[in-house]
């Protein structure tokens, strides 16, 4: 076999050429003709394939909580997954999957109930009989346009995204579920903004509840960075299983290895570190239904 012809000086920061990659920089020395099938294997070679850094780092980041972690922290990174890259990727993959075969159930609204099938009896009066009762419009349940300007005084420039609003609520009162089924692709498209949004959050927890340590905060980010990696990974593989197992199995899941964790990132008791993953949970909950509500706000007006 011919070794390829090494250049003097490095393509890309002109050090001196002893080998295949550069010393100094780490890039490849000879470069070749760019064709379309070097895309697909750079991505297999380095990122997918069973000798890669994706499969260690996700074996690491499932079997021993929070040691991915603690190995970038003490400088073991070459051989794993970058925390924005692993965590990107994660999220990227679930979002796709809700985005091809999205949750019908989020948005029920369904009339024929048993008890809404059963007809109530009614007792009439043979003599006098009092008229029926108007059934409320769109109208009388919500109040118009003119009357929400005037009560709540929105200035000029917020009249327009005030008329989206308006006309998002009463298609959404008038058609409850062909509205929500428009609003569920805006709302998914906004998830992951949203979502990326909740790892500083819940390092301001940690940061907070674990302030006595010796740990800055770019250290909690990173440590909430894997979290929510694995979280995903949950997401992804539960994804498959049944509603009525899927929210035990994950909570217990999310437990058990947030306890985990904790313990072995800021060390400590195992029946403390099990009471502060329930609070960081619970805490974690109410920002995600925040989260959730200001996703839903924001995407009204633009489904």
């Amino acid at each position: 076999m011919s070794t390829p012809h090494l250049p003097p000086h490095c393509p890309n920061c002109q050090a001196p050429v002893f080998g295949p990659y550069c010393a100094q920089c780490g890039q490849e020395t000879v470069i070749g003709k760019l064709r379309l099938r070097d895309f697909s294997h750079e991505y297999l070679q380095n990122f997918v394939t069973l000798e890669g850094r994706l499969w260690r780092s996700l074996w690491l980041l499932a079997s021993q909580p929070g040691q991915l972690t603690l190995e970038f922290l003490v400088g073991r990174r070459r051989r794993y997954v970058r925390p924005i890259p692993l965590y990107l990727s994660l999220s990227f993959l679930l979002f796709v999957l809700l985005a091809l075969t999205p949750p019908a159930s989020l948005f029920q609204f369904d009339d024929s109930s048993p008890i809404a099938a059963t007809p109530t009896p009614t007792i009439t009066n043979r003599t006098t009989q009092s008229p029926p009762k108007a059934t409320p419009t769109a109208k009388d349940k919500l109040p118009s346009l003119e009357k929400l300007e005037l009560e709540t005084g929105l200035p000029q420039w917020l009249k327009p995204l005030g008329k989206r609003y308006s006309k998002a609520v009463e298609q959404l009162n008038d058609d409850p579920q062909g509205t929500s089924q428009r609003l569920l692709p805006a709302v998914l498209a906004k998830l992951p903004y949203a979502a990326f949004m909740l790892v500083p959050l819940f390092a301001v927890n940690t940061r907070l509840l674990y302030w006595r340590r010796s740990r800055v905060y770019a250290e909690h980010f990173l440590f909430a960075l894997h979290l929510h990696a694995f979280v995903f990974l949950t997401f992804l593989v539960g994804h498959w299983l049944t509603a009525d197992t899927l929210a035990a199995a994950l909570f217990w899941s999310w437990l058990i290895y947030l306890t985990l964790a904790l313990r072995r990132f800021f060390g400590g008791r195992w029946w403390v570190q099990g009471l502060r993953a329930l609070l960081l949970i619970a805490l974690h909950a109410l920002v995600i239904a925040i989260a959730l509500a200001l996703t839903l706000v924001i995407a009204l007006p633009f489904m």
